[in-house]
This record gives structure tokens, sequence and C-alpha cells, in this order.
């Protein structure tokens, strides 16, 4: 079991670039302004409160509560309490990938669930149990077994399908017949958004990439998730231009460069089709928030 008695001294254990654990810690490795996370993240929280956001859903950090982050999610987090302390793990891309193969039963579904089921407060029942949890994993990071990396992706996959047994039960969606190869298409289709949305808006560019026709893919994406390719595309960029917004240290032009639009008219032109709002207006309601 994770031992607690000691809260003041940050803790932080390896496994090389894939799995970070982290005791005892205040701040976590996220912007106080969204931005595209690009890990995984597991965080406990010990004690104190502190705000994050996921995509654009707002939730304060309780003690003893488990809070689930996906790689690919827009996330900030801010204001911490000055007893603020976590256990968290940060995990790669790779070995979350590596944690989720072999579960077919991951779906897109289950990933816009996450967006705004990523907070689960434990009853007094859980508590030993996360606490045991936990310590097993630090057990790991911090041993001399030769197969520790395997043994870590066994014990983050056992938190992961507890997760998704949680959606299974809620998500009236699992009552359909699903196409598992068309739901493996765009589980791929979402994994390429994450790495190229700010470089490549075009569908076909993603179908090329999945060797299939932008008509196909975009007929996939519509069936599995309830919306199109191009609206996906969409969301990730427009979600990003708002994250590099509220970040004032950045003016439009270096916005436009790093979303590569040609300039700052064109990036404005987008902005508003898409939000009904222009740049300014969306970056001065938030500096008045």
């Amino acid at each position: 079991m994770l031992d607690i008695k000691n809260r003041e001294t940050l803790e932080i254990y390896v496994l090389g670039d894939d799995f970070k654990f982290y005791q005892n810690l205040k701040y976590l490795p996220l912007t106080s302004y969204p931005s595209n996370n690009q890990s995984a993240l597991i965080i406990y929280c010990l004690s104190g409160r502190a705000k994050i956001t996921v995509h654009e859903d707002v939730h304060w950090i309780q003690p003893e509560e488990l809070i689930i982050l996906l790689p690919g999610q827009f996330v900030s987090f801010s204001e911490p309490s000055e007893d603020f302390s976590t256990v968290t793990m940060v995990i790669s891309t790779s070995l979350f990938s590596d944690a989720l193969s072999g579960v077919p039963r991951f779906s897109p579904h289950f990933f816009f669930y996450m967006r705004s089921h990523y907070w689960y407060p434990q009853s007094e029942r859980d508590i030993p149990r996360m606490y045991n949890y936990l310590g097993m994993i630090k057990d790991k990071v911090t041993s001399q077994d030769i197969y520790r990396r395997e043994l870590i992706i066994h014990l983050l996959r056992y938190l992961y399908l507890e997760l998704f047994n949680a959606y299974q039960k809620e998500s009236t969606l699992m009552t359909v017949r699903r196409d598992t190869r068309k739901e493996e298409l765009a589980n791929k289709f979402f994994g390429l958004i994450m790495k190229h949305f700010k470089e490549n808006k075009d569908v076909a560019f993603y179908a090329d990439k999945l060797c299939i026709t932008s008509k196909y893919l975009t007929m996939v994406i519509k069936e599995t998730s309830g919306k199109s390719a191009k609206d996906w595309i969409v969301e990730y960029i427009i979600l990003e231009i708002k994250a590099l917004l509220k970040n004032t240290n950045l003016n439009i032009q270096e916005i436009a460069i790093k979303t590569n639009f040609a300039n700052q008219s064109s990036l404005g032109r987008f902005f508003r089709k898409h939000t009904g709002m222009s740049l300014s207006q969306y970056r001065m309601s938030n500096l008045e928030q």
C-alpha cells in the first residue's frame, strides 16, 4: 500500500521516457491555458483543491478524487490551494497505446465519453484499494524487475478496463451492434488528428494515410461518432486556436503561424465561421473572465 505519511517531500520515479510517477506533486504538468495534452495522466488528489478544465468542462479537484486524462484532450490546470498534493502518473502515448492494445472493446465512443467523465470521487471502501493500487505501481517502477514495463502496462490496463466497465453500464450506445473494423479505422483516424491537425486540415490527407477514399472515411466517422471527419478536424483546430488565444503572450500573427494558416485574415475568417466570434472578441471575453 502507498505510504502517505510524508506529504511534504516530492518523490519522482521514472521508467525511461515512458512513465513518470510523482508522489506529493503540487503543480501538475499542465499549462494554465488549454493545450493539447500529449500524454495520458492519472492523478489522485491527496489534499487541497485545484481547478482543471477538460475541453470546456470545468471541475475543481477535491481530496480522494481520481482524475483520468487521455492523450489528445485539451486541458488546463490552475489555482491549486497551498495544501494541494497529488500522486500523479504521466504516461507516454507509446505506453498508453501498449496498455490499450489487445483490448478490442475500446471504441471511439469511450474517448468521447471521457471528455466529461474524467473525475471519480472515491468512497471509503475505494480509498484503501486505490492506495493499494498506487502502491503496486510505485513498487514496480522502483523495482529492478526485468519485465517491469510489462507489469506496469498490465496494471494500467486494469484501471482503463475498470473505467470502460463504468462507461459500458451508462452508455445506451453499447446496446447497438458495432462493426469493430470501422471502430478500429475510427481510432486510427483520431490518432492521426492528434498528430497532424495543426498542419493538415483536409480529410483527403487522413484518408490517404489510412489508404481509403475520403468518401469512405467520412461515412465511417459519421457512423461511429455521429460527426463527420471534417467536423472533428475543425473541432481540434478551433480548440487549439482558443487555447492559444487564452495565452495572451502570443499575438494573432504568431497564432496564425502556429496553426499553419496563410495569414491573420484567413485565420480570422476560419475562426468566425466556426464560432461566430472574431479572434479579438474571444480573447477579450476570456480576459474579462
